[in-house]
């Protein structure tokens, strides 16, 4: 009976979070590299040692129907001493699409090349590089070849962005055959559709993604998103992205009705106004992350996450972004969890 007894206690226990080391990075994803006294400071402030950078996207030229490297970015300011650089490169998914099997090869030289370039001039001696790619099953195969080329390539670990919906389907996506993944916590719902509640972030729909995380075989990084912006309609199709335009800034707008769900706001009259050619009618939806909901969500996927050696990054290093967010804050998130 005593044993039956000690059983049944240790099975009723809820089951405690393992513990998480994280380790704190920012993203970078600007063209010009040129930290401001605020993008500096936070970086201090919050002793943070890696930060993510862009160096270029990959794009398919229309005319050559080639890949070609787009929008490479420009260090212009002194990078902080001691600061880890880890090279990101975007590669779109229509490259992969229109891309012959053997060209991967050439790709993965002239990635690799580029960033060398790069990193040489800056004094950069990369210990890591990251691609990044929303591929999908038809890619697949592509896309993981590249990866595996680079990793021989470059003799540096490579890491891949991954977005909760291929980790939830990744039977059919597959997982990539990198060192390690960088889960991407945003940017999970289509933001082209006028009836989306959030679509830079979302705990319920986060939660929808989640639910085999645990399973997930690659050792894996997170990234939440600082960012803002307004996504405008017309007619009930996409017409434009506003990059840090925020809710209070619609509500002083008089020529905008705001709605019953609060970040939405529908034009009372044709006008000119934030840049744009208004009509009315028009659909402004603001989206942003409170703070309530990045501390559920970190909490919700290190509860997931297997991994314990975790590097958390924010997206973005921008100071017009961070100060829209208490500093107390931001140092929670960098904390680990015990």
């Amino acid at each position: 009976m005593l044993v039956v007894s000690g059983l049944l206690l240790l099975t009723c226990q809820p089951d405690r979070q393992t513990p998480k080391h994280l380790s704190p990075a920012f993203y970078f994803w600007q063209t010009t590299f040129r930290l401001s006294p605020t993008e500096q400071q936070a970086l201090k402030s919050h002793h943070v040692s890696t930060v993510y950078v862009r160096f270029f996207d990959v794009d398919l030229d229309a005319q050559r129907q080639q890949p070609v490297p787009k929008a490479p970015i420009r260090f212009t300011g002194k990078l902080p001493a001691g600061l880890r650089i880890v090279p990101v490169v975007f590669i779109t998914n229509q490259t992969l699409r229109q891309i012959r099997p053997a060209a991967i090869r050439q790709l993965a030289e002239h990635l690799l090349t580029r960033i060398k370039a790069i990193a040489q001039e800056q004094g950069i001696q990369p210990a890591e590089i990251q691609l990044d790619c929303d591929w999908t099953q038809s890619t697949r195969d592509r896309y993981f070849a590249l990866i595996q080329l680079v990793r021989k390539q470059s003799r540096v670990p490579v890491s891949a962005t991954i977005r909760l919906h291929q980790v939830k389907y990744m039977a059919q996506t597959g997982v990539p055959p990198a060192d390690r993944g960088m889960l991407m916590v945003y940017n999970m719902s289509d933001w082209k559709r006028p009836d989306t509640r959030n679509s830079i972030y979302d705990v319920d729909v986060a939660e929808r993604y989640t639910s085999v995380l645990d399973q997930y075989p690659l050792p894996l990084d997170v990234v939440f998103p600082l960012f803002r912006w307004t996504v405008v309609y017309r007619n009930a199709r996409f017409l434009v992205l506003l990059n840090n335009l925020e809710q209070a800034t619609l509500r002083k707008q008089p020529f905008l009705a705001m709605q019953t769900d609060t970040n939405r706001f529908v034009a009372r009259r044709d006008t000119v106004a934030l840049g744009l050619s208004i009509r009315k009618g028009d659909l402004f939806r603001a989206e942003a992350c409170s703070v309530e909901e990045l501390a559920r969500g970190k909490a919700a996927i290190l509860k997931k996450i297997q991994t314990e050696k975790i590097t958390f990054a924010l997206y973005h290093l921008d100071s017009t972004v961070l100060t829209r967010y208490p500093h107390a804050f931001i140092k929670s998130l960098f904390r680990s969890v015990p």
